[in-house]
């Protein structure tokens, strides 16, 4: 398994277009894009280097990221790291014991598959491992 570098900072906000104003205000990090993933979440896109933050607000009540936005707050829930080969990838993880969370590989946000590995195999933190899916050779 070979990881390419950190894709995202995946950070849960009650306000998305407060938070994005922060970054872009205080720090020049202007939204690139946007996107409501799975009716559920609503997701800005900061660049930031050759990496991004994403800013991820819950639609509704029910639902993973509400849940932890209830519990936690706002603040980072997760990062993510680029993988070339993400079934590869969990193979490898499994192999080694390595819990996966929930159906994964599954369609992430950005054109992106994904999956989530078991935090305590990382001190508490979840872990994201991504993979982009095949683009046209004009995008």
């Amino acid at each position: 398994m070979k990881v390419t570098r950190i894709n995202h900072l995946g950070v849960i906000v009650g306000d998305i277009e407060e938070a994005a104003a922060g970054f872009r205000d205080l720090l020049g990090l202007p939204v690139s894009k946007t996107e409501v993933y799975q009716d559920a979440l609503d997701i800005a896109f900061l660049p930031c280097g050759d990496t991004q933050v994403e800013l991820i607000q819950p639609r509704a009540a029910p639902g993973d990221a509400a849940a932890y936005l209830r519990e936690h707050g706002p603040g980072i829930q997760h990062v993510a790291f680029e993988v070339e080969d993400l079934e590869q990838a969990l193979t490898e993880l499994r192999a080694r014991g390595l819990g996966v969370v929930g159906e994964a590989p599954r369609p992430g946000a950005d054109d992106t598959i994904i999956a989530f590995l078991d935090p305590a195999a990382f001190g508490g933190i979840l872990v994201e491992l991504c993979q982009y899916r095949e683009r046209d050779a004009g995008e």
